[in-house]
């Protein structure tokens, strides 16, 4: 039991604190809420997903890793918005879609790099694969741009951050 509750307490912290950031309450119902609930997802929700008996299925990312990404996914998502104006007003682009195979092993990766770049906008990820680590990406672009200059931006701003994996 004591092996079950350590391998999943920095799990249970995590989504806590995010309980806590998300509900800004902390009235004892939403206290008491957010425990059981996180509880829930901790034990039950996440099994086979994040974690089987044996340890977790992927590896962990260093926190300054996140700090640093977070802030520069801040700034591309505020950067980009600006682009997308003024290429919408000044341009001309077409709706292009490609794939980008990644240089990651990590299906999380995968899945926070398909999310960066929907965040962003003018990019829309369509299709994630965790299997081949391939992601389809819907973007705006000047006309002829080849599908290796337009995912030459997204490798250096978000697969670049994260390929540093170590403990948290």
């Amino acid at each position: 039991m004591l092996a079950f509750i350590k391998l999943r307490y920095k799990l249970f912290l995590v989504l806590l604190v995010f309980w806590f950031l998300l509900a800004l309450n902390f009235r004892i119902e939403t206290i008491i809420a957010g425990i059981f609930i996180c509880g829930l997802i901790t034990t039950v929700a996440s099994y086979n997903v994040l974690y089987t008996n044996e340890g977790y299925l992927y590896h962990s990312i260093k926190i300054r890793t996140i700090i640093v990404y977070v802030f520069f996914l801040l700034y591309e998502i505020y950067k980009a918005a600006f682009m997308y104006i003024y290429n919408l007003l000044a341009h001309h682009y077409e709706p292009v879609v490609f794939d980008i195979d990644l240089d990651v092993d990590d299906p999380v990766l995968v899945g926070i790099i398909s999310n960066s770049i929907t965040l962003t906008p003018g990019t829309i990820t369509i299709d994630s694969d965790n299997e081949k680590f391939t992601v389809t990406v819907l973007t705006l672009a000047k006309e002829g741009a080849t599908p290796e200059e337009l995912a030459k931006p997204i490798r250096e701003k978000f697969e670049r951050l994260l390929k540093q994996k170590g403990d948290i």
